[in-house]
């Protein structure tokens, strides 16, 4: 062996070793995840705007925008620049989180059992069904969560259609980072719902 190889052996072994080192002395981050609040599991007092008893109130369908199909958590830098977030994720679609929540909120709010995903396999037929159109549900750590979205309240029986109300929605973070921000993101689906809950009380007290 020459020394011209040696030296060519010598200076691999120690890139190689260099690269082992490298990676051994590097740690992967952590990827943290988030889930919507209701009103109820967060602690706020949500406030009953009517007994709707066994009136049954369908949720949907609720279209989404494409760019917050995924699970990164959307930051919106400027009105036309957005962020995904690789580290910051919602723990499962963000489309059924918000219907949980939102049945959730309004329940509560119309004291009712029978607010159902809809078009459901659930043996219920509604007797009033929202229909939604989110425009835009995202914000900006440490600022504020904007929520965006068209609505209306359709009677599946005679296939009159409430006036079409458009909700925009903006709740401050209490703080920095990513969960003060789903915090608010929570916040502003209480805020929606409420608004829904006021369109539904004077028809299904009527209803019943």
């Amino acid at each position: 062996m020459t020394i011209h190889h040696l030296i060519s052996l010598r200076t691999l072994a120690g890139l190689l070793l260099s690269l082992l080192v490298s990676g051994c002395a590097t740690t992967s981050r952590p990827v943290d995840f988030y889930t919507l609040s209701s009103g109820v599991a967060s602690g706020a007092p949500v406030s009953p705007l009517a007994n709707c008893r066994d009136v049954v109130i369908g949720i949907g369908p609720v279209l989404w925008p494409q760019y917050l199909d995924r699970p990164q958590i959307v930051t919106r830098l400027s009105p036309n620049r957005i962020s995904f977030d690789e580290f910051h994720r919602w723990a499962g679609p963000l489309e059924e989180d918000f219907e949980r929540v939102l049945i959730d909120d309004l329940s509560k709010r119309l004291q009712t059992d029978y607010v159902i995903r809809s078009p459901g396999k659930l043996p219920y037929k509604p007797r009033y069904q929202v229909q939604i159109h989110i425009d835009q549900f995202d914000g900006l750590p440490g600022e504020a969560v904007t929520l965006k979205a068209a609505w209306s309240v359709v009677d599946p029986n005679s296939g009159d259609e409430a006036a079409l109300h458009e909700s925009t929605i903006r709740e401050p973070t209490a703080g920095e980072g990513y969960e003060a921000m789903v915090a608010a993101a929570s916040a502003a689906v209480a805020e929606l719902s409420r608004q829904i809950a006021t369109e539904l009380s004077g028809r299904c007290e009527k209803a019943n």
